[in-house]
């Protein structure tokens, strides 16, 4: 297993946000925190990014201590909601950022900062736009150099909070279809925040679905659609709603390392 999560707790003031979560995941899945409002699924994933303190419990991610590592050096590429993108730079300056803020001794030289945005707007489909500024993109376009930026670092891991809730329900589900692309391409362990089960089962290989700080089932999304570990994730889960094929493979090998 690549991610392995141990008895991770968390307070806010008197109120426990997370009461020691326990999960594994292995490398290159596309694991989906899936819960409703205040269930603490953005502060599991603010932990793993260093965004956050855990006050017990540890990370070990591809055997790294991960929480004993400051947040600069765990190298996470984080996407959110509201995309923020530098509206006075350019989207090739957006996507460069994380690279040329870099020490002199780790930053790539001009040359390379600029084939390496080349290459990711080519991946996320926006060849041409670099030029350009985030105001005159779409919201599912910014949302897209949002992910290029993301990227750019050669993140280990990838962290996504509520991504696409800023936009309307027909780009939401095309952007869907497009990270999974871009998720099979990479192959990054890829953690995706979101209360939108629709978007969990469509996306996610494993589903974890927390309530009230504590993790109530983790699976595939068949698994957890056909036996429901409890009440409340009964009548939290759509019967009818759309979900991957049960991949049990995937569960345990990338899907980017298949043929």
């Amino acid at each position: 297993m690549s991610l392995v999560v141990e008895s991770i707790a968390k307070r806010f003031d008197r109120f426990p946000a997370l009461k020691g979560v326990s999960f594994s995941a292995p490398k290159g899945c596309f694991l989906a925190l899936l819960g409703p409002s205040g269930s603490g699924k953005t502060t599991l994933l603010r932990i793993l990014g260093g965004l956050e303190f855990a006050e017990a419990g540890r990370v070990k991610f591809e055997d790294i201590d991960w929480l004993s590592l400051p947040a600069r050096d765990r190298r996470a590429g984080f996407v959110f909601q509201q995309y923020a993108l530098f509206r006075h730079m350019t989207i090739a300056k957006n996507i460069a950022f994380g690279l040329e803020v870099r020490g002199r001794r780790h930053r790539p030289t001009r040359a390379e900062i600029a084939r390496r945005v080349e290459e990711l707007l080519s991946l996320v489909q926006l060849e041409g736009l670099g030029k350009r500024y985030p105001s005159q993109l779409s919201g599912g376009q910014r949302q897209r150099v949002a992910l290029a930026r993301a990227l750019a670092i050669e993140p280990r891991m990838l962290l996504l909070d509520e991504p696409f809730g800023a936009l309307d329900a027909k780009v939401r589900k095309e952007l869907r279809h497009w990270l999974r692309h871009i998720h099979d391409k990479t192959g990054i362990t890829t953690v995706f925040v979101t209360h939108d089960q629709e978007e969990a089962m469509e996306l996610a290989d494993l589903v974890a679905i927390l309530n009230q700080g504590s993790i109530e089932q983790i699976g595939t999304p068949a698994d957890i659609r056909r036996a429901p570990a409890s009440e409340f994730v009964a009548d939290f889960i759509d019967s009818n709603a759309q979900v991957r094929p049960d991949p049990v493979v995937a569960i345990f090998e990338p899907r980017s390392a298949r043929g």
